[in-house]
């Protein structure tokens, strides 16, 4: 006979907020290395960034699919999870940009740019969060989609 495990609740949870914490931290940890030692003004390598989601909740619907999940994992699970993890992550991410820029002082790049009110307004510490966290939780809706489409397929 064999025994096909099942995932309960609590490790559905559990997972999904562990991993949400950890893609936090991951992206705040690259996003201020990048800052603070890469920052070029045009620079493509920020793109990393709003991929970085993608990759995490990927993995972590596989490693759960394969540890926990021998049978048929439904799409609104697998979709519920996968987006779950990306707002948990946008929501900690962007409490931590705000932290960084107001509270510890990281230094704004707008002496880059022109120094109008119009602009320092647009790169204050709370609309570079507020845009963050509008970002990453839309772009981690349309990563769940996709993603739960082959988390539901029976391997």
């Amino acid at each position: 006979m064999i025994i096909e495990p099942t995932y309960t609740g609590r490790q559905y949870w559990l997972t999904t907020v562990i991993s949400g914490l950890l893609l936090s931290v991951v992206l705040s940890l690259v996003y201020i290395v990048f800052y603070e030692r890469l920052y070029v003004e045009s620079s493509y390598l920020f793109s990393i960034i709003y991929l970085i989601p993608f990759v995490w909740q990927s993995i972590t619907l596989a490693y759960f699919k394969n540890k926990f999940v021998w049978s048929k994992f439904s799409y609104c699970k697998a979709f519920l999870m996968s987006f779950l993890i990306g707002i948990i992550g946008s929501i900690v991410f962007s409490g931590v940009i705000l932290a960084v820029y107001s509270c510890l002082g990281m230094e704004s790049r707008m002496g880059l740019y022109e120094n109008g009110h119009m602009m320092r307004e647009l790169f204050s510490p709370l609309a570079t969060a507020l845009s963050m966290l509008i970002i990453n939780v839309i772009l981690s809706f349309v990563y769940s989609l996709i993603i739960a489409i082959f988390a539901h397929k029976k391997v």
